[in-house]
Parts: structure tokens; C-alpha cells; sequence
């Protein structure tokens, strides 16, 4: 294979398998290039103007100033970077399996505005597959993160405390809750939804767990996280310093012999069904779950055979 400039000498370690297996994360310090990261903060400027129409106002407590998910769009750097050597050596070493890239998502926080999100696990970009097939995500913070300074990274809490397993089995049944205070006359909201989902993992109680055994790190961009989708985690506000924002860039991978659950779609979706209209509609981050059923994939059916995937073959992440 020719030279790329995205090609890289990062090797994985024994330590960093040992700590991925045990934490469920681990921190590969200078795993990108300098030619990757100006390549991905390429993409999350790009992103961020087509996304500015829907960008929410600057008020204090948003989220983010700007989050974009990507399923099917096809992107010829990111595909490039996936497919160099190291980087499916590096990630097949840790994960222990082939792999499949299903989503990439950019992020924006604006210092001192954008909150982030709290304590989660994921279950909406993980929902096209069973709740027990393997998945995990590649963070990489595309500026300085100083945990003594400014912050603005992100927190996990290792496996081996919290395991968030269940949440990807408790999410769903929160709908039948829903449904249940439906039957009993009690009418339900968007922000009820919401507040039942938050709950699970941001109860005081587990707010106060996850705050005393989080793991958090400084990054340079280059460095980046890869962790479990059963790592519980949030994000960290970008205080006051010199850096107006901070981009990130995430990509979503799964088992590649990962099977497509259409009742987890289904289920994730409902919320839209049920709230999708009104003057405060529920808006999903992402329903493109349920479009790989309309484009004819069946309940256990392989992910990365699914017709909506017309570039698989450059989305999978493959071992020696």
C-alpha cells in the first residue's frame, strides 16, 4: 500500500489492552496525525455551516453550539483514515473483533455557554443493534483540552464501578411506561419522556457516584478516546481561557457481525410517533435506524449488509 497522509506508527500497547479490557476506555495519546486532525476540523467547520440554520441560540445551559450525526453520508477522508493500516490494526487489537463504522458526529461547545450533555450511554446511535452485540466510539477533541485549566473534555466512569449495560435494555422499557400513564388518562409530554431518560443515570444518587469515580483527561489534538458504548460519561464545560470553542469529532463502530434489531428501532423511534407533532415536537438526534428497515433490512439481519450501507466495504474496520 502506498504512503497516505493519514498513515501513522502508533502501536498499541499491553497496558492500553489491559486498561480497555478492565475500564472499558482507554487513551491512545498522538493516534491521529496533524494532516487528520486539519482534516476533521475541515469537516466539523463544514458540518457546522450546512447544520447553522438548526443551531440552537446562545443561552446559557444549551447543549452544544452545534451536533451533527451522520449515518449514510459518505465521506471519502473519513473512509480513507478508517482504512489505514494502524488504524485497523490499532482498533481491532483493543476491541478483540472486526468492526464496522455506522455513524460520525461533529461537536461544538462554546466556552462558558454550551453545557454538553450529562451522564448517558449512547442508546440512540447504538439503537440499530442488539442491546449485548459490541460497540464503541472514537473521541477526538480537536483542540487542547487542560483539565487543570479550561477543561472542556469529557468524563467516563470505568466499567469495573458502572457498567451501563442496563441502560441500553432500560431505555427502552421506559416507553411502556409512557404508554401505561397514557392508558391510566394521565396525558405525557416530550419533556416527561426526557425526564425519564435523564433520570436513569443522573439521579442524585448516581450523579454523585459517576462525580467521585470519573476519569478525566488532558488531550492534544491527535490524542483521542476510544470506550465501550457501556461507559457511562459526560461532558465537561469549556470554562473561561483562551479557547472561544472546542470541536470534536466521534465515530460510532459496532461488531461487524452485528445483527439489526428492528424492535430497538422501532422502540427508539416512538417517541417521535408519539410527540411529533405540536408546538413542541420531540425531535430524535438521529431516526435513521429505522430507515435501514425501509430500505429492506429484517430483524436480525447483518448490520453491515444492509442495503442502506451502499459503502459498506469502505466502512469496515478489519484485524491482520
Amino acid at each position: 500500500m502506498t504512503d497516505h497522509p493519514f498513515d501513522n506508527e502508533f502501536v498499541i500497547t499491553s497496558a492500553q489492552k489491559e486498561q480497555f479490557s478492565r475500564d472499558g476506555f482507554v487513551k491512545l495519546e498522538g493516534f491521529l496525525n496533524s494532516s487528520v486532525v486539519g482534516m476533521l476540523l475541515d469537516q466539523v467547520d463544514a458540518e457546522s455551516a450546512r447544520g447553522a440554520g438548526d443551531a440552537p441560540a446562545p443561552t446559557p445551559g444549551r447543549r452544544f453550539s452545534n451536533m451533527q450525526h451522520f449515518l449514510a453520508t459518505a465521506k471519502k477522508e473519513v473512509f480513507g483514515l478508517i482504512q489505514r493500516p494502524y488504524f485497523q490494526r490499532g482498533l481491532t487489537e483493543l476491541a478483540g473483533r472486526d468492526l464496522f463504522l455506522t455513524y460520525d458526529l461533529s461537536f461544538e461547545i462554546e466556552k462558558s455557554v454550551d453545557k454538553g450533555l450529562p451522564w448517558h450511554a449512547g442508546v440512540s446511535t447504538f439503537g440499530l443493534h442488539y442491546a449485548e452485540d459490541f460497540g464503541c466510539t472514537l473521541w477526538a477533541p480537536l483542540h487542547p483540552i487542560d483539565t487543570s485549566g479550561q477543561r472542556g473534555g469529557i468524563a467516563c466512569v470505568p466499567l469495573h464501578v458502572l457498567s451501563a449495560e442496563f441502560v441500553h435494555t432500560t431505555d427502552l422499557a421506559l416507553v411502556e411506561v409512557i404508554r401505561a400513564r397514557e392508558r391510566a388518562g394521565r396525558p405525557t409530554s416530550p419533556q416527561e419522556y426526557r425526564d425519564l431518560r435523564n433520570e436513569i443515570l443522573n439521579s442524585p444518587v448516581m450523579d454523585e457516584l459517576c462525580d467521585v469515580h470519573m476519569v478525566e483527561y488532558d488531550f492534544a489534538p491527535g490524542d483521542a478516546l476510544l470506550f465501550t458504548k457501556n461507559v457511562v460519561h459526560r461532558s465537561i464545560v469549556l470554562g473561561e481561557g483562551e479557547l472561544p470553542r472546542r470541536a470534536a469529532y466521534a465515530m460510532r463502530f459496532i461488531d461487524a457481525s452485528s445483527r439489526y434489531d428492528l424492535n430497538r428501532a422501532q422502540t427508539l423511534h416512538f417517541p417521535s410517533v408519539q410527540y411529533g407533532e405540536g408546538l413542541f415536537p420531540y425531535r430524535q438526534i438521529t431516526s435513521d435506524y429505522v430507515e435501514i428497515g425501509k430500505a429492506g433490512a429484517k430483524d436480525g439481519d447483518l448490520v453491515a449488509q444492509c442495503a442502506y450501507f451502499s459503502d459498506r466495504d469502505l466502512r469496515m474496520v478489519v484485524g491482520a
